[in-house]
């Protein structure tokens, strides 16, 4: 079903920022740490840059093949090359989507929720990820928008530590310590995917294409940065190392009046962001799906891949074993998310040639 209305740039903007927070923003401190050592939020920076190029790629096909979506411009191939294609991104985007849900919902029964049964936890998720995904792309983006203003506030909790704050913990050296710079960097890479499944939007929203993308991105990449600097600057950087959870860390040392367990509220909300990134994964994975099998009804498919994100959810135990998972699943997400573009952009390049040599005839 074709959608009728577009999204504006905010929106689009907003959906990209919310898709890329995911769980991984309470490890980030001490990922950075470990990735580039002193003064490794600098390194955000980088990572970000080389995101945002990725984005201009993602507009640079968009707008060469003239406004199609990335299933119109996959069209010149028969199916049977595209199945096994799109079964392989579909099967990494759904484990993504599944994973970081369970890892949220296993954080918070170890931390909070001791006694909440993890089945509990995940049903509800399920069930609100099935209501947001019944819905189109513009009724789903119109909620990240009420979602971001009921979550966005949390940043300005950063504010509290600022008393705390010692540029003396930031040293003068840049990136010194034990850093393992590649795989700790596509380590920190992966804490801003999401932004991969714009290929599959970008031709809804109605205009500023690319600014809406990149601005996106910038949001998630300036709440990751003032994080992360105010961690170096709040923690030691043995500290740092040494904090499984550093953001969690820095919560619980916020009090107010009528509450008292801050962090506990504050991951609650956050979990309205997993949300987002398991039902945008998802959804992209329906869109796959729905290309390839197109005689079957979107609610019976989308209803298929609730049933299999389930019973997917409950293969790893424990978080260690998630984190194995995520670790892999990440990777290939990386991989689609850089080779994806350029696999498009040859076909479109392709076409166009194919296109013109009846003329040059």
């Amino acid at each position: 079903m074709q959608m009728k209305e577009k999204l504006s740039p905010f929106q689009a903007s907003i959906l990209i920022y919310l898709i890329q927070s995911g769980v991984t923003l309470f490890s980030l401190p001490r990922l950075v740490a470990e990735a580039f050592g002193t003064n490794g939020w600098i390194g955000l920076i980088i990572i970000s840059i080389i995101v945002n190029m990725n984005l201009f790629l993602i507009w640079v096909v968009y707008k060469l093949s003239k406004g199609k979506s990335m299933l119109e411009i996959i069209s010149i191939f028969p199916k049977w090359i595209t199945l096994p294609i799109f079964l392989f991104i579909a099967g990494v985007w759904l484990l993504l989507g599944v994973l970081v849900m369970v890892k949220f919902c296993m954080i918070l029964r170890v931390l909070f929720f001791g006694n909440v049964s993890l089945i509990y936890l995940l049903s509800m998720a399920y069930l609100l990820t099935y209501m947001l995904l019944k819905m189109d792309l513009y009724q789903i983006a119109k909620s990240t928008v009420v979602l971001f203003y009921f979550t966005i506030w949390t940043v300005f909790l950063l504010a509290f530590h600022l008393p705390e704050f010692s540029f003396i913990r930031l040293t003068p050296f840049i990136f010194k310590g034990e850093t393992d710079m590649l795989k700790g960097g596509v380590n920190i890479f992966t804490a801003l995917l999401g932004y991969e499944l714009s290929i599959l939007f970008i031709h809804m929203i109605e205009r500023k294409q690319l600014k809406s993308l990149i601005a996106g991105n910038t949001i998630t990449s300036i709440i990751y940065l003032g994080v992360t600097f105010v961690s170096y600057g709040f923690f030691s950087f043995e500290q740092l190392l040494r904090e499984m959870y550093p953001v969690v860390t820095l919560l619980g040392y916020i009090s107010f009046p009528v509450l008292e367990r801050v962090e506990n509220f504050t991951f609650s909300v956050f979990g309205l962001k997993v949300l987002m990134t398991t039902v945008m994964y998802l959804w992209g994975t329906k869109e796959l799906l729905q290309y390839q099998f197109k005689k079957i009804k979107s609610t019976f498919l989308l209803i298929g891949i609730l049933i299999i994100s389930f019973f997917v959810s409950f293969i790893p135990k424990v978080i260690k074993d998630v984190e194995q998972w995520l670790t892999y699943i990440t990777y290939a997400c990386t991989v689609i998310a850089f080779l994806l573009p350029i696999f498009l952009l040859i076909t479109v390049l392709f076409t166009k040639k194919l296109n013109r040599m009846p003329a040059n005839e």
